[in-house]
Formats: structure tokens, C-alpha cells, sequence
């Protein structure tokens, strides 16, 4: 640690932690101290002046002002109300009961031993952390009381820079939203911690400018030599001494310790809601026994939930504790009620969604930011998705994992980069259940089976495809497919002959229609379903 403690300011916060108040204006720049004295009689120029609050008086203060002393401190709840402070000498209240030669001491070892002192007080801020941490503070309270000591702003997040708590000191309470909103990506911490276990394992102290004359000391929070999250203390900038390094490194220790146990919390909490997933979908509980346990892991069975299932698209994927990471993480950063649980290469989840709704948007909004965070750390490895319709009981659970199973198949053969919801597959709901049916097979063959052994038939498929997409508008097929109306007329002209089809009776546009839906299910080339 560079920072020297022999400043006033700095003096005065490493020795007291009690309320430390300035009865006069402070002094508009830190000076150096030269002694401590507690009696005129020692005083010199430059020393800091130590007086009990109810012994002071509008006299001695003025011969301390002749002495040209550097300040004085009262120590004690309040001064006579009749005293007048001199002007141009800086005079604090340090509250709380304090024996006069105990705290020169203090002070004195403080100016001539900086190392041993800042050592201790390093060791009461840990103790008094660790303490609210045993306790059952959480990170809440931790922050809190880092604020309390060191009187700046705090804030704690994720190893994603998602903001887990914050406090705001009073200096920057009418910015602190602001701070909050440009602190709050990743992308704004120094370069040399966005390697997560590059700064795990070296964790350090860095101090790093703010827009708008701030600035921060921020530590990656450690455990397991790998950053699993940020703390920054936060004040103006040229004001972070050696108490808030104090501060920044016990509080990152304290803080690891308590995400660690809350990690081992949720990860006790996961498994036993995956288990209930897993003896749920399979009926090996009775209603009561579901009841009961649902209730144990916070899941209300009596609300609507829609089933989502997740599945990396790839020969090579990340892990599925990857995928159930990235999932757990935006049912946190969402505050959704939902249950999680791995089955085989997928990522099941059941989410709670608002009851009597249309669409349930709560679970259609997480099945998209699954897949757009998947894409944000993995842009070449797709996430697909499948969700189900809303589940007001335990059958329909069942029911509602088995669409969302569909939904999922589906996006897997279509490369859907959005999430798939059930009642959104349209016919293709029906035609997933005979995919294997000879007939099937055979009537797409009869319709498309020209066309597909056609030099150019996948042109002319694209072109079948758009056509019906807009609905029989040759305006617009042809500007889908940047070509002229009349070179639309004379593809549609070839299609009919190639494939003995008349595209002008609604049943040959029906059969072609299906036929190509079919074409698609079974792996063509790739469509969105209307």
C-alpha cells in the first residue's frame, strides 16, 4: 500500500471510527502533522491540538490559534454552548467517550509506526466484517457498514457486472444513479481484470479515474484464484487515502467468503428443485407429497408455469453446467421464480408466469435472453430453445415439457435464433406427430420430388417459399427476392410445368404449401414457420 498516513484527514479516520464531525469549515486542503499535544502549555506550530469537548473553551481556543497549531480536536459529545470558535482554525468533534492520553498515543504511534497501525486497523475492519458476515448480514450488510467506514460509495457485482448491492455515500448521493449506470457494464472496469482468472489470481488493488473528477478502488471479489465478482469504493478523485484501501482489501476478503457460502446455498437449493423437477415430470410423488415439497424450495404449485428447454447446437458445445450457469444467471438478473434442472444435453426449466395471459411473456422474454447471452459469450455456438404453453397443474406440466420438447426440435431443424413457443408451430404441430409416415413422405415426393431433381430446383423452391410467404403477391415475393415481377411470373410459369402443378386452384396451392412445410420439417433448407 503507497499511501502515507500522516495527513490530517488521514490521521483522524485511521485512529477514530467513531463520528468524526467538523465544528468549523474543514480545511480546504490536508496538511501535514508534526506532533500531537494535549496541553497549551507542549503546543507548538504544526501540531494537532487534543482537548476534552466539555473542558474546551472560547479562550483556549484562541491561545491555541496564537500557537499557530495545525487544528484541534475535542473529543467528547459537545463543546459549552457558549463557545466561539476562532476563525481560520480547523476544530472537529470526534464523538464517543476517549481518554485524552490514550488517544495522543494513538495518534503519536500512528505518525511514527504507520505500518503497525494500519496493520491493526486492517485487523478491526476484518473482525468487524466477518462479524456481520457470521451473523447473517449478507452482502447488504457488509456494503453498508464498508460505507459507514470509510464514507464513500460501494458497489458490488457479479463476475457479468451485474450490480448486486450498492450504497451510495452522502457526497455522491445526487450523482450516485449516474455513477451506477456507467460502472454498471464490464466493459468499464481497467482491461487487466475482464480476464477473470488472470485477476483471480493475482488480485490487486487498482485505482482507476471516473468522468466527472471521481474515481475508484476496485478488487476482483476471489475464490478459487478465479474473480467471481467486483467491489469498488468509490469517492472523489486525489480523496481515496489508506483507510479506504483498508476498506477495498478486509471488505473483497469478507465479501468472498459470504458469495462463497451463497453460492453453496444455491447450488444445495438447485439440486433439490432439480430433483422435485425430475420426480415431478415422472408422477412418482403423490399431489400431497409435491405439495410439500414445492413449498421447501419456495415453488408455487398453484401458479401457472410454461416449460422451457434449452440445448446448445453444436458438434463440439460448451458444457451443459455452462448452459445451466447462463440460465440460472438471467432468472437472477430477471428476479423470476422459476426451477432448473439438467436432463441428459438439455437445460430444463419451468417459469412462473402471470395467470389468465394470451402469451406467457415472462417465459418467452427469459428464453430470448438465454439465447442472447448465450450469443454474447459464445457467438459461434448457438443456444436453441423451446417453450411450452402455460401449466396451470401437475399433468399439465407434463404436457407443457412435452411441447416445449417439440418447440425445441423444431428450432434445431429451422437454426432458429429466437426462441420457439409452441402454439406459434402452427401446422407444424401436426405434421411433427406423422414425420415418420410413409404417406407423408410419399406426398411430398409426389409434389416436390420434380423440383427437387431439377438442375437449380432449390432456387425455385425459395422462390415457391416467399411466394406463399406473402401471401400470392407478386409485388412483393419479387422485391423479397430482388427480382423483377415479370422474371416472378416466368419462375412460377417453369415451377408449374416442371412440376405438373396449377398454382391457380387453392388446393394445388394448399398441397404445394404443405409440401414444402414438410420438406423444411424434415431438414431442407431453412425456414421460419408463420
Amino acid at each position: 500500500m503507497n499511501a502515507q498516513a500522516s495527513s490530517l484527514k488521514e490521521l483522524s479516520r485511521l485512529a477514530f471510527s467513531e463520528t468524526f464531525t467538523w465544528l468549523s469549515s474543514e480545511p480546504a486542503r490536508d496538511y501535514l502533522v508534526n506532533w500531537i499535544s494535549i496541553s497549551l502549555n507542549e503546543a507548538c506550530a504544526g501540531d494537532v491540538m487534543l482537548l476534552p469537548a466539555d473542558q474546551s473553551s472560547s479562550k483556549i481556543l484562541r491561545q491555541a490559534q496564537k500557537k499557530e497549531v495545525l487544528a484541534v480536536l475535542m473529543l467528547g459529545e459537545k463543546p459549552p454552548a457558549d463557545i466561539v470558535l476562532p476563525a481560520n482554525l480547523p476544530i472537529a468533534l470526534v464523538s464517543g467517550e476517549h481518554d485524552l492520553k490514550q488517544s495522543q498515543r494513538l495518534l503519536l504511534t500512528i505518525l511514527i509506526n504507520q505500518r503497525a497501525v494500519i496493520h491493526e486497523r486492517g485487523a478491526r475492519i476484518h473482525a468487524q466484517l466477518s462479524q456481520l458476515e457470521a451473523e447473517g448480514q449478507g452482502l447488504e450488510g457488509l456494503v453498508k457498514a464498508m460505507a459507514d467506514i470509510s464514507g464513500k460509495g460501494i458497489l458490488v457485482q457479479d463476475k457479468r457486472g451485474r450490480i448486486l448491492v450498492e450504497c451510495a455515500s452522502s457526497a455522491l448521493s445526487t450523482i450516485w444513479d449516474d455513477i451506477i449506470r456507467q460502472l454498471g457494464p464490464l466493459k468499464s472496469l481497467p482491461e487487466s481484470l475482464l480476464d477473470r482468472k488472470r485477476a483471480g489470481s493475482q488480485p490487486t488493488i487498482i485505482t482507476q479515474d471516473i468522468p466527472g473528477g471521481l474515481a475508484r478502488l476496485v478488487m476482483p471479489v476471489t475464490v478459487g484464484e478465479v474473480a467471481r465478482g467486483y467491489l469498488s469504493l468509490i469517492g472523489v478523485a486525489g480523496e481515496l487515502d489508506v483507510l479506504d484501501h483498508l476498506v477495498a482489501e478486509q471488505g473483497v476478503r469478507v465479501c468472498a467468503v459470504e458469495m462463497s457460502r451463497a453460492k453453496a446455498i444455491r447450488e444445495v437449493e438447485k439440486r433439490l428443485k432439480g430433483d422435485l423437477l425430475t420426480v415431478l415430470l415422472q408422477e412418482n410423488l403423490s399431489p400431497r407429497d409435491s405439495q410439500l415439497w414445492a413449498e421447501a424450495v419456495g415453488l408455487d404449485l398453484s401458479q401457472e408455469h410454461a416449460a422451457l428447454r434449452f440445448a446448445w447446437d453444436s458438434p463440439s458445445p460448451p458444457s451443459r453446467r455452462r448452459l445451466e450457469t447462463i440460465a440460472n444467471g438471467e432468472i437472477g438478473r430477471l428476479e423470476l421464480k422459476a426451477i432448473v434442472s439438467p436432463m441428459g444435453v438439455e437445460i430444463v426449466c419451468f417459469c412462473e408466469v402471470a395467470p389468465g395471459t394470451s402469451r406467457p411473456d415472462l417465459a418467452l422474454e427469459f428464453g430470448q435472453a438465454v439465447i442472447d447471452q448465450g450469443h454474447q459469450e459464445y457467438p459461434e455456438t448457438p443456444i436453441r430453445c423451446g417453450v411450452g404453453n402455460p401449466a396451470a397443474d401437475l399433468p399439465s406440466w407434463r404436457d407443457s415439457f412435452s411441447q416445449a420438447g417439440q418447440a425445441l426440435e423444431m428450432a434445431r431443424r429451422f437454426h432458429e435464433r429466437k426462441f420457439l413457443y409452441f402454439p406459434d408451430l402452427s401446422v407444424y404441430r401436426l405434421l411433427f406427430q406423422f414425420e415418420h409416415n410413409p404417406e407423408l413422405i410419399a406426398f411430398q415426393e409426389e409434389i416436390l420430388g420434380p423440383l427437387l431433381a431439377y438442375d437449380g430446383g432449390q432456387q425455385l423452391l425459395q422462390t415457391l417459399e416467399v411466394y406463399f410467404t406473402h401471401n400470392g403477391n407478386l409485388t412483393q415475393a419479387a422485391e423479397a427476392l430482388f427480382i423483377h415481377r415479370n422474371t416472378l411470373s416466368y419462375r412460377l410459369e417453369r415451377i408449374a410445368e416442371i412440376a405438373g402443378l396449377n398454382l391457380g386452384k387453392p388446393e394445388s396451392r394448399l398441397a404445394v404449401e404443405l409440401a414444402l412445410h414438410i420438406y423444411r420439417m424434415r431438414g431442407g433448407s431453412h425456414v421460419t414457420p408463420r
